[in-house]
């Protein structure tokens, strides 16, 4: 099953006061109170101001269609949602468990929408703020919020504002949206005539693809995002897999990777593995910066090009329009360069791992000190 990650302000990471008489709540804990019911129209009359400061927290599930629902549930059954990666949040540590069944002992981990809010900022634009909850068996805590959405970013303050604000907490759901594959400004692309900086590409320039040689490029799409915290760019360091030159990549763009074991494990002998799978720290790390200019390659279909001598995927259109990675100006101009994007419709080249699956595999193949794990070069 596909694996998703969310991004959310931990409860501790957002302070609720009241707009008359100011202070906290008269209820306290307002996010994990709004499980039972709208815990923030409960401080009727006063509003409520809502500031989101400090980093986000990652939280990594499996996901089979791409929507954070409430209650995945099927009688007694986990059936999507479940946690695959341990998190900890405000200092509660939540494990993946193999259970699906909720009375099972560990029981299984599963991570929900729990409820959405309607807040305001003040010029009056609306956010759409969802309550993140993780359920082990058959106990749930909500454990911070996201967003429907752009989030604010932090230190913003919104609104719930008695009368006018909405708020949903049974049958609701939200698009999960993915990271865009990116790679940083400066990477090198090989084409037909050599290798040629990923910046200086353009629309109808050929480049190289593992599978079908040479073919055009219809767009590039350029991002500046903060490259701290979760955008911060892989470095795959010079000689790692046979590059020449440091190879930058954003967190979730995969590589192509040659396995025996893989091979043996998901019947493919060539997988696709996120680049944050690959980071050890010494060879493969992750180097934060405060401004990322990201760039982003689309053929007709999704490929294997070759930057800095590496096989590396371009982007992925399906669901592209739901990003979050891609800036205003980027997502305009992709609409409008090519209009019917959101009806096209790619299928992945090669077999695509989880971060789970792929740690495994990795593991795996360091145990055996085997040399059979590269990637595959020009």
């Amino acid at each position: 099953m596909p694996e998703r990650t969310i991004h959310i302000f931990a409860k501790s990471a957002v302070t609720i006061t009241r707009d008359i008489g100011g202070g906290p709540p008269t209820q306290g804990d307002v996010i994990g109170n709004a499980l039972n019911g709208n815990a923030f129209g409960w401080e009727n009359p006063s509003d409520l101001s809502i500031t989101f400061s400090g980093s986000s927290t990652a939280i990594t599930f499996d996901d089979a269609d791409g929507i954070l629902s409430d209650d995945p549930f099927s009688g007694s059954n986990v059936v999507d949602q479940r946690l695959t990666e341990e998190v900890t949040i405000d200092g509660v540590t939540y494990t993946p468990s193999p259970e699906t069944v909720r009375w099972q002992d560990p029981p299984p981990v599963n991570v929900e929408n729990e409820y959405e809010v309607t807040l305001f900022d003040d010029a009056g634009t609306a956010y759409r703020m969802v309550g993140v909850s993780i359920t082990e068996g058959y106990s749930t805590s909500v454990v911070g919020v996201t967003f429907d959405g752009p989030s604010p970013p932090p230190g913003t303050t919104l609104h719930y504002i008695q009368g006018v604000s909405s708020y949903g907490g049974s049958g609701q759901s939200v698009t999960i949206p993915d990271e865009v594959v990116c790679f940083l400004a400066g990477t090198r692309i090989e084409t037909p005539d050599g290798p040629c900086p990923v910046e200086s590409l353009t629309p109808g320039q050929q480049v190289l693809t593992l599978d079908q040689g040479a073919q055009t490029v219809r767009w590039i799409g350029r991002s500046s995002v903060c490259g701290l915290g979760r955008l911060a760019p892989v470095c795959i360091r010079a000689g790692s897999f046979g590059n020449d030159r440091d190879l930058f990549l954003s967190p979730n763009h995969r590589v192509l990777l040659r396995s025996s074991t893989a091979e043996l494990w998901f019947g493919q002998p060539e997988v696709l593995v996120p680049a944050k799978a690959l980071v050890d720290g010494v060879r493969i790390r992750t180097v934060p910066m405060r401004r990322a200019d990201y760039l982003h390659i689309m053929l007709d279909a999704h490929q294997m090009v070759f930057s800095e001598g590496i096989a590396t995927e371009t982007l992925f259109t399906a669901g592209v329009m739901t990003q979050d990675i891609l800036d205003a100006e980027a997502t305009a101009e992709l609409r409008m360069q090519t209009p019917g994007i959101d009806a096209e419709t790619q299928v992945l080249s090669h077999m695509a791992l989880t971060m789970q699956e792929a740690r495994h595999l990795l593991r795996s193949d360091a145990r055996k000190h085997l040399e059979t794990v590269d990637l595959r070069v020009a």
